[in-house]
């Protein structure tokens, strides 16, 4: 199925798989980042694993995303718009939500802000540039959430 942009509260985002919830689900992730190319790559690797996907390159829809769809896995990028680590604290927060993994990604290795996002709940940190051992976490945490074997990871198509 390809990747579609479609429209969302008036904002454009990324979405791959079907919206028809009657339909036998694939695991959902949800991918926010500032920067389109990282979502969009992203998405790419999450179809080779079989999972649909929703990407969103501004923050201030992530918490309604993840009330509406319940992903998988919600994978944020911490410097945005808005603090990553305030909508972490959110999601962590909202008794719809609480209980969806999440794997925070930076561009900045640092000890303190990786343990302070571990405390909010985090389930996971990696940092940018990320490689195929990345979405081999997204894999171990869609299967942890959702009961079912890891999604196969895939080499990109070169």
């Amino acid at each position: 199925m390809p990747e579609v942009w479609v429209l969302w509260e008036g904002h454009r985002i990324a979405y791959q798989g079907s919206m028809d919830k009657t339909q036998a689900p694939n695991p959902l992730i949800l991918i926010c980042d500032d920067e389109p190319q990282i979502v969009s790559v992203l998405g790419r690797q999450a179809k080779r694993m079989g999972l649909k996907f929703i990407g969103d390159t501004d923050a201030h829809h992530v918490c309604d995303l993840a009330r509406e769809h319940q992903p998988a896995v919600i994978i944020l990028d911490i410097m945005q718009n808005i603090d990553g680590r305030d909508i972490l604290a959110a999601l962590k927060k909202d008794p719809a939500t609480k209980n969806l993994k999440v794997i925070m990604l930076s561009a900045i290795e640092d000890q303190y802000t990786r343990q302070v996002c571990l405390e909010l709940g985090a389930d996971d940190y990696a940092l940018k540039p990320f490689d195929l051992t990345f979405m081999s976490k997204v894999a171990r945490l869609v299967a942890e959430q959702c009961g079912t074997p890891e999604p196969k990871v895939e080499p990109s198509a070169a």
